[in-house]
């Protein structure tokens, strides 16, 4: 029993660290964004952009995440993904509902940068076969979200929003490091022809 106590306040200090470490914060416009930036060495932002647009292809599902604009002469990429939002019960977690956010990269010789933002709430509802499915017309901005839930629910949202936020960060850097990421068109065999014989 004391190992479990001992493990869970580990658990507990844990999270604490990685939300002071990887958290969100605000931006210009005081909206939540998640930011990072990322050396390179060695990398031209052609290279990098090639990678970018790779990640956005086959990283994810497209109903998880996909490209909505790539800028070339930019250097930049836009996509729009969604993850799932868990909330906590009385008999354990639920799908509370999920996060739409938008993901922006732009690269430069030798770094790139990244960050999520646009974050809006989406919640579940049970439909009546019991099956979880999205409220329409429920959509609220991340920053107003404190109004719609409770105080724990609401520190667990961000919480999760940042966990998913890194692990899609990490998933992109995986893809920025590989360096054969382009895919290989398969050239189709032509038939040759003769022209003594007819």
């Amino acid at each position: 029993m004391k190992k479990i106590l001992l493990g869970f306040v580990g658990l507990l200090f844990s999270s604490g660290a990685f939300a002071q470490k990887d958290s969100l914060a605000f931006d210009e416009n005081n909206k939540y964004i998640y930011y990072k930036t990322a050396e390179q060495p060695g990398a031209i932002a052609d290279t990098l952009y090639d990678r970018g647009l790779y990640f956005f292809k086959k990283a994810y599902p497209a109903k998880v995440l996909k490209l909505t604009k790539a800028d070339k002469d930019g250097n930049a990429l836009t996509g729009a993904g969604a993850f799932l939002i868990n909330k906590k019960g009385l008999m354990g977690n639920s799908e509370g509902g999920e996060i739409a956010y938008t993901l922006r990269i732009e690269v430069k010789d030798g770094k790139y940068r990244y960050w999520l933002t646009d974050f809006v709430y989406q919640p579940y509802q049970r439909n009546r076969y019991g099956n979880v499915e999205l409220m329409h017309g429920k959509d609220v901005a991340l920053e107003k979200v404190s109004e719609k839930l409770s105080k724990v629910d609401f520190n667990a949202c961000l919480n999760q929003v940042a966990i998913s936020s890194k692990h899609v960060g990490d998933n992109l850097k995986v893809y920025m490091l590989k360096t054969s990421s382009l895919e290989k068109h398969d050239v189709k065999k032509v038939k040759r022809v003769s022209t003594k014989e007819w």
